[in-house]
């Protein structure tokens, strides 16, 4: 018997979302986003879905990577060093629907090419990269969205894509709220415990990838309350209806 009652996902949107930004404080988001990768380990939990298939690859020719919804493209630089260090030269590319945030990423070291763009909308043709990664983005979608957001990311893919995403629940939420009283900024104390109520579920994340048509996708709980969604090959995808 159920004791407690499901946490309903939460519509309220997250500062990070307002259409204008103080950018001191956008600035100061970008590096708490950064602190506290390296603690919960987000990018770690996408390389070691992208290790599996990238070493099934010769390490004789480059693999292209396009992080969307890429923050301060932190993620897409530690993966091309990871790859690096087992031999694979990864060229990574990432975007973002934030001018300010990529002028941001540009500022604190990204050497790679970064695109504006929605991220409904990724401005390249079908198949056009090896790899899309999405981190921590797909609950700020709601869910018609999401459902778009995962179509277009296996549509520029040609090889996988993982996105990484929080999983709803009152742990998580209580987690959240434990972890917000950190050394944090006002942009990531109020919008930590919010991701967690925006977030899906395990099984509205599985709805969402059979909305998308996506066929052989793997959406798989992880520590943290975290959730993986893979898909290889990236072009199992249903003609849209």
């Amino acid at each position: 018997m159920r004791i407690l009652t499901a946490l309903p996902r939460s519509a309220e949107p997250e500062l990070l979302d307002a259409p204008t930004h103080d950018l001191a404080a956008l600035a100061d988001n970008l590096r708490d986003l950064r602190a506290l990768d390296g603690y919960l380990g987000s990018t770690a939990l996408t390389w070691r879905a992208l290790w599996p298939m990238l070493r099934t690859l010769p390490t004789s020719a480059p693999v292209t990577l396009l992080d969307v919804a890429t923050g301060g493209a932190d993620g897409p630089r530690i993966l091309a060093a990871r790859a690096g260090r087992h031999g694979y030269e990864l060229r990574p590319f990432a975007s973002d629907r934030l001018a300010d945030v990529l002028r941001l990423a540009r500022a604190s070291g990204a050497r790679f090419p970064l695109l504006q763009h929605d991220a409904l909308a990724i401005p390249v043709r079908d198949a056009a990269v090896d790899f899309v990664t999405c981190s921590l983005a797909l609950h700020h979608f709601d869910p018609p969205a999401a459902v778009a957001l995962l179509r277009e990311l296996c549509r520029v893919a040609r090889r996988g894509v993982i996105v990484n995403d929080l999983r709803r629940g009152r742990l998580a939420y209580a987690g959240a709220q434990l972890l917000a009283r950190g050394p944090w900024h006002a942009m990531a104390r109020h919008d930590g415990p919010l991701s967690v109520l925006r977030a899906y579920t395990l099984a509205e994340a599985r709805t969402l990838v059979e909305q998308a048509g996506i066929v052989g996708a793997r959406v798989q709980a992880r520590p943290l309350f975290r959730m993986l969604i893979v898909v290889q090959p990236a072009r199992g995808v249903a003609p849209a209806g």
